[in-house]
């Protein structure tokens, strides 16, 4: 191995010279390639150059060093956001800010997740923050002072950096061997990496010393988790890791269970000591838990004394050793954090993406994503609190798992939302659906719930596991309109119709601005004489691509922030119709316009329709609101006040679409209606079922008897026109009738008189 010192006397008469590393092609990875890629972070460019010029043709463990520099902690922010591969980070502390260095640090572990690279922080301010604490903190390999790097090495202090990060790479090299297991079972993962580590240190150890293997690894005292205090973790009972060799029934046990009282009396004398331990017939090695993350002791069997050159090496390895098992616990603990849902201890949405992408691999044989829905479950849950909140979600976590054993896996998703990816045989919606299918016993007492579904198989079209549950969810979404303990399962259709609606949305704000919208009238006559007496003003849009139909756009809008502006604009165009009819001497022709449930949110809604018939001049008595059952019901104290407000004022008002949306008549008294229209759907079985003629009559009957007139929709037959006069629906519309028109030609009809065609 060659170094080269870094001498800044040396290299000072040189401090303004450009020096330049350019990447090679093959040495773009750390761990991989044949180069250590280090990143220097240091807004001192002279620091910079005397660094590079230092570390040039430097060779450590048989690979010369590719040095990438950044200038501030922002530009190393984004190079690692575009290159993670790095063996080591040399920063330093005070950049753009006093702790640029330190936020940087804690960046690269957080925030950007990076566990290998291994962290040298650098200060020209002795003192500045405190080594121990930092070290701790910020997971650092090292921390120098920039005017002891002539005396220090700053070669020596990249040889530990680089070792660490190879130790550390290559188990991380190692656990992805077992990565199979880890799918398996997320939540033993920790538990045999650690067991792993154990059995492979014992060998080491073994191998070091030219001896059989046989000893043990036993834990301590574990490090404080989030939550939990130093006086916790030391009343933890010494616990067998890993036994090997005659000691191999001890594994697992408790160490009172080791069947040798003077081992395990070495081995209790290292834990409370923190202390290695010689005897004369092995070797009790200590891992302190400040690097280890628990206190370990390594016991082997040797059966002889150590030479004073073997104690020194099994101190080197035991350094080494602790900051392995401390890697490994870090890391077992990210697995954790990334994968387990951290309230029900079962896999979180992460891992069910990461099983989706292993079951859609060429050589698997395909599989089923089911989504589960608790229905409610919020309203259920929050008045309860949240003891019973996660009691819910345990009981129906423990349902599915039972329902769907493995090869399955069953994954928390999201707050109420649960995922089942597996063989297509065993996860489908049939199973699903019988997971509710009696009721859940929480807290000594039983609660039914249903779930909506949705199911798609992964061998579709979709890019990647993120693409395919998008599609999962938008199929539950349709679910879920439909009704509580539905299910769906996917269809292709769905993913064309929603980017339809995504670029009719997309679309609407242009149609807005650039007067894609118009309006067109909907003659209204009286069946009894003919005459026209009034019009509904419907919302047409031709797009540069062609005619957009109503019932594509208008529900898109209604959803958006641009109904609020869509409706205006309407109110707008009927006023102004309102005018030109008056204009031309007809007087006594209303114009009414649909409100959405939507528009009632917004305050001031009455203040702005009569704002816009007084700047118009249009009388407001002309102007009719119309709005459906459902309209009414989304917010119907709010609704009934807008709709009192407006008739006070001498405004119409019609509920439209009437017998399709109301669950219930209780509602109608307290209604302030004019007009009830009776949907099409009744309308259209006049001529041919005696159901559809029952609920006309019964609609017809409800109205006289409150007092409220009757507008039949969608009239096209002559038979329906009769059928309506002789039974007392005197008002109605449709194509029979009149199409929807222009207002020119709304306006010749009404000067024509020709009356009903």
């Amino acid at each position: 191995m060659t170094q080269r010192s870094l001498n800044l006397a040396e290299v000072a008469e040189d401090a303004n010279a450009e020096v330049t590393f350019v990447p090679e092609d093959d040495a773009h990875h750390a761990g991989s390639r044949s180069v250590w890629r280090i990143l220097a972070v240091d807004d001192d460019r002279s620091f910079q150059r005397a660094t590079a010029l230092a570390l040039k043709n430097t060779i450590i463990f048989g690979r010369r060093l590719e040095v990438v520099q950044a200038y501030s902690l922002a530009e190393a922010a984004r190079q690692l956001a575009q290159d993670r591969d790095f063996a080591v980070i040399l920063v330093d502390v005070v950049m753009e800010c006093e702790d640029a260095g330190l936020r940087l640090a804690k960046g690269v572990r957080e925030t950007l997740g990076l566990m290998e690279p291994r962290i040298v922080l650098l200060t020209g301010q002795p003192g500045f923050a405190p080594v121990a604490r930092v070290m701790e903190d910020y997971d650092l390999t090292d921390y120098c002072i920039k005017s002891d790097l002539a005396r220090r090495s700053l070669n020596q202090v990249l040889t530990g950096a680089i070792r660490a990060y190879r130790q550390l790479h290559d188990l991380v090299s190692a656990r992805k061997g077992l990565q199979l297991i880890i799918e398996s079972s997320s939540r033993l993962a920790a538990a045999r990496s650690i067991g792993e580590l154990a059995r492979k240190a014992l060998a080491e150890v073994a191998r070091l010393l030219d001896v059989p293997v046989s000893g043990v690894v036993c834990e301590g005292a574990r490090m404080p988790a989030d939550g939990d205090t130093i006086a916790s973790c030391d009343t933890r009972q010494p616990f067998v890791t890993c036994a090997e060799g005659c000691f191999a029934d001890a594994h697992g046990r408790a160490l009172s269970a080791l069947g040798d009282h003077t081992v395990e009396q070495t081995i209790r004398q290292a834990l409370a000591g923190h202390i290695s331990i010689d005897t004369a017939q092995g070797q009790a090695i200590f891992l302190p838990r400040e690097e280890a993350r628990s206190d370990y002791v390594v016991y082997l069997r040797t059966g002889r004394p150590l030479d004073p050159a073997e104690k020194e090496l099994l101190g080197v390895f035991a350094t080494n050793l602790s900051r392995g098992f401390g890697n490994v616990a870090l890391i077992d603990r990210l697995d954790r954090l990334a994968f387990e849902d951290p309230v029900l201890r079962m896999p979180n949405a992460t891992a069910l993406l990461r099983e989706i992408d292993r079951l859609r691999r060429p050589d698997s044989h395909g599989g089923r994503l089911v989504l589960f829905d608790v229905d409610q479950f919020s309203r259920q849950a929050d008045g309860l609190g949240d003891g019973f909140r996660n009691a819910l979600l345990a009981a129906v976590a423990r349902r599915l798992e039972s329902a769907f054993p493995q090869p399955a896996m069953v994954a928390r998703i999201a707050d109420d939302l649960f995922g089942i990816v597996g063989p297509a045989m065993s996860v489908n919606l049939d199973r699903a659906s019988g997971v509710l299918a009696t009721p859940l016993e929480i807290e000594a007492a039983h609660h039914w719930c249903s779930a909506c579904t949705a199911e798609i198989p992964l061998d579709t079209a979709h890019a990647d596991a993120h693409a395919l549950k998008r599609a999962a969810l938008q199929t539950l979404r349709i679910a879920k309109s439909r009704g509580s303990g539905h299910g769906m399962r996917w269809s292709p259709e769905f993913e064309r119709d929603e980017a339809r609606r995504f670029r009719i949305h997309a679309r609407l704000t242009d149609a807005i601005a650039q007067g894609g919208f118009h309006v067109k009238f909907q003659p209204q006559f009286d069946l009894d004489c003919g005459r026209l007496i009034g019009a509904e003003a419907l919302l047409r849009w031709h797009s540069p691509d062609g005619p957009v139909p109503p019932d594509e756009f208008i529900p898109i809008a209604e959803k958006s922030a641009h109904i609020h502006a869509i409706g205006r604009y309407v109110i707008e165009q009927a006023c102004d119709a309102i005018g030109e009819l008056e204009a031309a001497g007809i007087a006594d022709v209303v114009v009414s316009v649909n409100v959405s449930a939507r528009q009632f949110e917004q305050d001031g809604l009455t203040d702005a329709i009569r704002e816009i018939c007084h700047g118009r001049r249009v009388p407001l008595d002309r102007l009719g609101i119309e709005l459906t059952e459902t309209a009414v019901m989304s917010s119907f104290d709010r609704v009934v006040e807008v709709l009192h407000a407006h008739r006070d004022a001498g405004g119409k008002v019609a509920i439209d679409d009437f017998g399709t949306g109301m669950a219930s008549l209780e509602y109608l008294h307290m209604l302030p209606a004019d007009f009830l229209k009776i949907d099409r759907t009744f309308v259209s079985s006049l001529d041919h079922e005696e159901r559809g003629r029952s609920i006309a009559r019964m609609i017809i009957e409800l109205g006289h008897n409150l007092g409220i007139a009757l507008i039949a929709e969608g009239v096209e037959t002559r038979e329906q026109a009769d059928w309506l006069r002789r039974h007392g629906c005197r008002f109605a519309q449709g194509w029979l009738l009149g199409r929807p028109l222009p207002l020119p030609q709304l306006i010749a009809l009404a000067r024509d008189g020709r009356g009903l065609p």
